[in-house]
C-alpha cells in the first residue's frame, strides 16, 4: 500500500448523493442499537461452541459469513427497492479503496487474529486483552483526524476499561502472562489494534454512504479471502456431528453476529462516534457475567461489581463529554 493509498482512506470523503439512508437524530436509539449489538455478542461465544465442536474455526468462519452474505444483500437491496439496479455498485465504486482496505483490516486480519490468539492463549487474557479496543479506536482517530476526545472523554475510556480488567481477572482463573501464552497475547492485541482502526477509519466511509452498503460490500470483499483461508481445513469438518444444532449456531452467528450487529454498529459510528460507539465493547463481559449467574448459577464476588459500576461510570463519561464536545 503507498502513502497515496493510506491518505485516501484517512482522507473525510465529500458528501454523496448516493447515501440512501436518513441519520437518526435521537441519541438514545443509538445508546439502544449498541446495547442490542452488545447482548448478540455476548450471546454469541457460547453458542459458536456448539459449531465448533463439529468444525474447524476457519470453515466456520466461511459458513458465518455465507449468511452474513445472504442477511445483508437482502437489506441491501430492500433499502434500494424502487431504485435503478444500475447504480447498485455505486457505492462501492465510490470507495472501492477504502472499502477494500477496511474489509481487510475488519473482516478478515482481525478475525483470523482473533482466532488465532485464542486458540493460543487463555479465555480470560482474550477477554482482557480486546478490552483496550475502545482506546486504539481513540488513538486511531486522533491520529486521522476524524474525531477528537477531551480530557473527561479519556478518563472515561481508562475508567471503563480498569472496569473490565476487574470483571474479567476477579471471575477468571485462566488469566495467563507467561512466555508460553506470550505469542497469543501479542495476536489477540494486534487483533484489538485492528478493530479499533477498523472502527475509527470506518467513520468517514459510513458517513458518506449507507452503513448497510459498506457492511455488505465489506463482508463480499473479505468472503473469497476467507474461503481460502479455510479451504485447507474442509478436511476437518466432522460432518457426522454437523447436526441442526450446528446450522442454528452458525445461522445465529453469521446472521446476527456479523451480519445485523455490523450493521448496527457501523450506523452508530456514523451517528454518535467511533469511539462512543467503541466504548460498548467493554460491556460484553458484562452481559456473559450476568449470563453466568441467571442461567448457570455462577457467583458474583465484590470485585466483579465493582468493576461493573466501574465499566457504566466510564461509558457514562464517554457519552456525556462526547455529546458535548459534537454539541
Amino acid at each position: 500500500m503507498t502513502g497515496h493509498d493510506v491518505c485516501c482512506i484517512l482522507r473525510a470523503p465529500r458528501p454523496s448523493p448516493i447515501c440512501d439512508l436518513p441519520v437518526p437524530t435521537d441519541s438514545w436509539k443509538s445508546d439502544a442499537s449498541l446495547l442490542l449489538v452488545v447482548l448478540i455478542w455476548g450471546a454469541n461465544f457460547p453458542i459458536l461452541k456448539v459449531a465448533l465442536e463439529a468444525m474447524p474455526i476457519h470453515v466456520l468462519n466461511v459458513f458465518r459469513f455465507i449468511v452474513s452474505a445472504g442477511v445483508l444483500g437482502s437489506m441491501y437491496l430492500w433499502s434500494r427497492r424502487g431504485q435503478d439496479m444500475a447504480t447498485f455498485f455505486a457505492p462501492f465504486k465510490r470507495h472501492a479503496r477504502r472499502l477494500i482496505v477496511l474489509a481487510l483490516i475488519g473482516y478478515v486480519f482481525y478475525q483470523v487474529c482473533f482466532v488465532v490468539g485464542v486458540n493460543n492463549t487463555t479465555a480470560g487474557s482474550a477477554a482482557l486483552i480486546m478490552t483496550s479496543a475502545p482506546m486504539w479506536t481513540a488513538v486511531v482517530g486522533q491520529i486521522a483526524g476524524t474525531e477528537y476526545l477531551g480530557r473527561f472523554a479519556w478518563i472515561g475510556l481508562a475508567v471503563s476499561m480498569l472496569g473490565t480488567a476487574f470483571v474479567v481477572a476477579a471471575g477468571s482463573e485462566t488469566v495467563a502472562v507467561g512466555a508460553g501464552s506470550l505469542f497469543g497475547n501479542a495476536v489477540i492485541l494486534l487483533g484489538a489494534i485492528l478493530w479499533g482502526a477498523y472502527t475509527a477509519l470506518n467513520k468517514p466511509v459510513v458517513s458518506d454512504i449507507s452503513p448497510v452498503a459498506a457492511t455488505f460490500f465489506g463482508i463480499m470483499i473479505a468472503l473469497p479471502v476467507l474461503a481460502g483461508i479455510g479451504a485447507p481445513y474442509a478436511s476437518g469438518v466432522a460432518w457426522g456431528e454437523v447436526d441442526l444444532w450446528v446450522w442454528l449456531a452458525i445461522i445465529f452467528s453469521g446472521g446476527l453476529s456479523t451480519g445485523i450487529a455490523f450493521v448496527i454498529w457501523n450506523t452508530a459510528v456514523r451517528n454518535v462516534g467511533a469511539s462512543n460507539t467503541a466504548i460498548y465493547n467493554n460491556l460484553v463481559p458484562l452481559v456473559a457475567l450476568a449470563g453466568g449467574v441467571l442461567f448457570l448459577d455462577e457467583t458474583v464476588n465484590a470485585w466483579q461489581i465493582a468493576g461493573g459500576v466501574l465499566i457504566i461510570a466510564g461509558l457514562v463519561l464517554v457519552r456525556r463529554y462526547r455529546l458535548r464536545e459534537a454539541a
